[in-house]
């Protein structure tokens, strides 16, 4: 533990992640240009966050100025409506962040989109996850996963998690004043309705960090808390991803339906070799056995 490991970066990661950002950086500063562009930041939990900072700090790299709004907050979901509403001649671009509320068990994203387009045909929606789908009118929507999300919105173009742009870039504007880790292996298994794995979320040395903040949230704490552990076991998808990007060895665990499973052979599996996925229950059971004999 006397060593903080790198962040996974170079020439293999940038062939295998950075194409795919050049396409979505070049969509969206085609439809910018010489308009005003409203980022509408989805509400979620503290993973949120580290999408929320992949998404800025893209942004920020392709000199793409935004004007945000929070939509979790209700005032900043009537500032929308009227802007769409009010400011036809002006064009807006609304662009509407990337995640995973298009599913069953929860399709916030999917309703704020829902409500907007009823005004304007002026919105692209960033890398999600679709469960289902239900737009009218034919927007630009990025998924961010070749499987099951393409069966849904087959219209739809493909990008990574907005969180995979932090490995693209300098580690620290990822996470300044690293320290080497005090645990060897932690435990960070969701405790909410998305939860697959019975038994783990309640332990008493389970973490669920992804709870502990929303998307707004400080995304270097919730790195920073990842960053105390050398091995991570989780099935909360940007707790991997956090960890994938600071170098830890991760256990990641399928959740309760596709989209874990499809984003790691999107753009996990071949990129990142200290991340392995795990679908079985009794090679969970064993592998986290051998951690705690091992402890």
């Amino acid at each position: 533990m006397s060593t903080v490991p790198n962040c996974l970066s170079g020439a293999a990661t940038e062939r295998s992640l950075r194409p795919a950002f050049d396409r979505l950086a070049e969509v969206l500063m085609r439809a910018a240009r010489g308009r005003k562009v409203v980022f509408l930041q989805n509400p979620g939990n503290f993973g949120d966050a580290l999408i929320r900072h992949g998404t800025l700090r893209f942004f920020e790299d392709i000199g793409l100025e935004v004007t945000e709004l929070d939509m979790g907050r209700r005032d900043a979901k009537l500032v929308a409506v009227a802007r769409a509403a009010l400011e036809r001649g002006a064009r807006p671009l609304f662009l509407y962040a990337g995640g995973g509320a298009w599913c069953r068990a929860g399709d916030h994203g999917g309703r704020n989109v829902r409500r907007l387009e009823w005004l304007t045909s002026e919105i692209i929606v960033l890398p999600t996850t679709f469960e289902h789908f239900g737009l009218r009118r034919p927007l630009t929507v990025f998924r961010r996963d070749e499987f099951e999300s393409r069966a849904a919105a087959p219209q739809s173009l493909f990008c990574h998690d907005m969180a995979l742009y932090l490995a693209l870039v300098e580690p620290d504007r990822l996470l300044s004043g690293r320290t080497p880790p005090d645990r060897r292996f932690g435990m960070m298994f969701r405790t909410d309705v998305e939860r697959r794995v019975e038994g783990y979320s309640s332990c008493r040395d389970n973490v669920d960090l992804s709870a502990q903040g929303d998307h707004l949230s400080d995304p270097s704490r919730f790195l920073r808390e990842i960053d105390r552990y050398e091995t991570i076991f989780t099935d909360r998808l940007h707790v991997a991803i956090g960890a994938a990007l600071l170098g830890k060895s991760v256990r990641l665990v399928t959740g309760s339906y596709f989209k874990i499973a499809a984003i790691y052979r999107s753009s996990l599996a071949g990129v990142f070799d200290n991340v392995r996925l795990i679908g079985d229950d009794a090679e969970l059971a064993e592998l986290l056995a051998d951690q705690v004999r091992e402890k």
